[in-house]
């Protein structure tokens, strides 16, 4: 494993011989030592795997050109990996996002041509809802007002990362999502369905899974440990 320091972001690498490639995105409040099991098991399984790890002042100390320049960056570094990894043969590149690592892995995919599959393991609904909505982010809220930014003045200028707004640049991706019914403190299921609804909309080729039993965090492990089905969204199986 080798480890790239940045400012706004840390990266992991876990090189393994193979031609498939995964960028991995972490939830906010996680470290990248808590994917260590998923990353071996996917490099058991055949695959590369790049992390990106971040603080959460990222998010709750933000202004709108530190949001935008996070997005930017880091899908510039991604991207300078990835074009390293093809030089080494890798032909094969996904993104997989885990709660608000979801916006990145998800800009980073349209972003990028040679992604050519994402999954959003609990994505967002319209994010200046949430951040003006969940107290787990209470702080970004209080930030933004005090810049005298409000909820209107946020979505307008974050269609970006606003994953009901994203629907077609994923076009020609393979998407799997998965959403809980039961998520209500975080990414709330009612506020997530409207991105479900987008991209069906948008005709996308959606794989939806939705978690039916429990909330947020529980239902993040899960899809997260269930490698197996990882694995075979990647290869095109069902």
């Amino acid at each position: 494993m080798t480890k790239f320091s940045r400012k706004l972001f840390d990266v992991h690498e876990y090189p393994i011989k193979s031609d498939k490639l995964v960028f991995v995105f972490t939830a906010m409040g996680t470290r990248f030592w808590a994917y260590r099991w998923f990353v071996w098991r996917l490099n058991r399984r055949g695959y590369s795997v790049i992390l990106y790890d971040y603080s959460t002042e990222t998010v709750l100390n933000p202004t709108l050109a530190k949001w935008q320049d996070f997005f930017r960056k880091i899908t510039i570094d991604a991207q300078s990996r990835l074009a390293k990894y093809q030089k080494l043969g890798a032909t094969n590149f996904y993104s997989y996002g885990v709660s608000m690592g979801t916006l990145l892995a998800n800009y980073f995919a349209r972003q990028t041509r040679e992604i050519h599959h994402v999954i959003l393991n609990l994505t967002y609904g319209d994010v200046a809802t949430n951040i003006f909505t969940c107290k787990l982010v209470k702080r970004a809220r209080e930030n933004f007002e005090k810049q005298d930014v409000n909820e209107k003045t946020l979505r307008e200028n974050i269609k970006y990362m606003n994953p009901p707004d994203s629907a077609a640049g994923l076009k020609n991706k393979k998407v799997l999502l998965y959403l809980a019914r039961h998520d209500r403190k975080i990414l709330a299921f009612d506020q997530a369905r409207e991105t479900l609804k987008s991209f069906r909309e948008a005709d996308l080729d959606l794989t939806y899974v939705e978690n039916r039993h429990f909330g947020h965090y529980v239902n993040g492990i899960k899809n997260l440990i269930n490698v197996a089905k990882t694995d075979k969204f990647f290869r095109g199986q069902k």
